[in-house]
């Protein structure tokens, strides 16, 4: 006899959407999204956010500007599919799509293209009419995304003054990678990857590593010509740098020291700087020889050319002269001897 206990039923199939009563809509909030949603793209000329609620009706807030007929014809098709599937509908050319037939007649006056979203637990649709073909590419399926995400958190998100704490803390983390993608020029991506090593490297949370990008980048004002600022990880290497100048520096300390990993800081050098973090460090090292040179004195009998270039890591003596001679146009001796 077998007395392992079979698996428990799963009725995750006869589970329908939530359903909110007509009065827990926030109409006016969702009217609002609705205004703005309509400059996601130049041609979207009306939206809506339909809500099934209790006892079979529909709440609906929209703005814009569509016959009746083809709000109708929207909603028994794109709108309905989309809600019962979960699954989002792009309808590039209304007039020769043949799902929905009734949309092409020329008396309904449907839009030329269609996006529908799901707006996830509720059951509800964000839908979208353009007065042009295939008016939803990518990227502006992209930010629709975002204003579905919304409504759907104002549908779902209610008596909880500090909002959802799960989508309060995605927020951030996005918002950390944006701000790192735009600062080291990267892509979204490799931003993120920046961020997760950070937090390994620091033995602290990716959202709590992400919170402090936010506060060293959120809100920093571009130089006057417009840039932005060179990011603080970058400024922390430099300051490590210099202060580490006359040490055996490693650029895996260097990195440690920023916060970043060692292809982040090559990186940010690049990008910033048009250098490396070991070029940066010669260039430290030459200046701080530079600035010895001036100040011994040659007829003194103190310190030599070699022993000056020796303290700064220059250890060829022949390089180190080719070098300082390109840098400041005499040779170490001259400036020795001056």
């Amino acid at each position: 006899m077998d007395s392992t206990a079979p698996p428990a039923p799963n009725h995750t199939h006869r589970l329908g959407p939530l359903r909110l009563d007509a009065d827990q809509v926030p109409v006016p909030d969702l009217t609002r999204v609705c205004r703005h949603a309509l400059c996601i793209a130049d041609a979207v000329r009306w939206v809506e956010i339909a809500v099934p609620v209790r006892h079979g009706t529909t709440v609906t807030s929209s703005a814009g500007e569509l016959s009746a007929a083809a709000v109708d014809a929207v909603g028994r098709g794109p709108r309905a599919t989309a809600a019962r599937s979960g699954v989002p509908v792009v309808v590039d050319d209304v007039a020769s799509d043949t799902r929905w037939p009734v949309l092409r007649r020329e008396s309904v006056g449907a839009p030329a293209s269609l996006l529908v979203l799901p707006l996830g637990p509720v059951g509800g649709t964000l839908t979208l009419a353009a007065g042009a073909p295939a008016a939803f590419g990518p990227e502006v399926r992209a930010v629709a995304g975002e204003v579905a995400r919304l409504a759907g958190r104002l549908l779902t998100v209610r008596d909880q003054p500090d909002g959802d704490p799960g989508a309060r803390a995605r927020d951030v983390v996005v918002a950390a990678r944006a701000l790192l993608a735009r600062q080291e020029q990267v892509t979204p991506d490799a931003a993120f990857e920046m961020l997760l090593e950070r937090a390994h490297r620091h033995s602290e949370t990716v959202l709590a590593c992400a919170e402090q990008v936010l506060d060293e980048l959120g809100g920093v004002p571009a130089d006057e010509q417009g840039r932005p600022p060179e990011p603080a990880t970058l400024r922390r290497a430099i300051t490590y740098l210099e202060e580490h100048a006359a040490d055996d520096v490693d650029v895996a300390d260097v990195a440690a020291a920023a916060g970043l990993g060692v292809r982040g800081l090559q990186m940010a050098f690049r990008r910033w700087r048009d250098t490396t973090p070991l070029a940066h460090l010669r260039e430290v090292r030459l200046a701080r020889a530079h600035q010895e040179l001036r100040a011994a004195d040659a007829r003194t009998g103190g310190e030599t050319v070699a022993d000056i270039a020796a303290r700064w890591h220059f250890t060829h003596p022949g390089r180190f002269s080719v070098t300082y001679r390109e840098r400041y146009g005499c040779s170490p001796s001259e400036t020795l001897r001056a």
